[in-house]
């Protein structure tokens, strides 16, 4: 905690500190806070807002921006695939109990028949049982596989 406080004041006064360039006897130029001679000495204005890496972030930003963008629409065709798939799954499995029951109610019944528009009852030849007990499997086989 206490380092945290240290480093918060020494870039609080590193912020407001002036910074002078100044050439000494020598011809060398020199940079400082304090200067050794002030009237030889330029203070320099230094732009502290532009070094402060917001250019960096906004880039990183945008980034990170495009990625959530783009992960929340995998999402969404995530959540709508499984929706899909689900209610064809729903669908897929009442088929199975329909073809099953189906199958239960010919095996289990002594004649078959079909009640005609007239509403008369037509009865099912016997091969035209086995063709429905086939057709009927064969529904099993697709519908309860999924």
């Amino acid at each position: 905690m206490k380092f945290f406080l240290a480093l918060l004041l020494l870039c609080a006064t590193s912020a407001f500190a002036e910074i002078y360039k100044w050439t000494d006897e020598n011809g060398n130029v020199h940079f400082g806070d304090n200067p050794n001679n002030k009237e030889k000495a330029t203070e320099l204005k230094i732009d502290t807002e532009s070094r402060t890496g917001v250019t960096h972030s906004s880039g990183r930003n945008k980034d990170r921006d495009r990625l959530l963008k783009n992960r929340a629409e995998e999402r969404v065709e995530k959540a709508k695939k499984k929706k899909k798939y689900e209610a064809k799954k729903k669908r897929m499995r009442r088929k199975c109990l329909l073809a099953k029951d189906g199958l239960d109610q010919h095996l289990r019944a002594s004649a078959i028949y079909k009640v005609d528009s007239k509403g008369e009852r037509k009865y099912y030849s016997t091969k035209q049982r086995a063709k429905s007990l086939k057709r009927l499997q064969k529904s099993i086989s697709k519908y309860c596989s999924y």
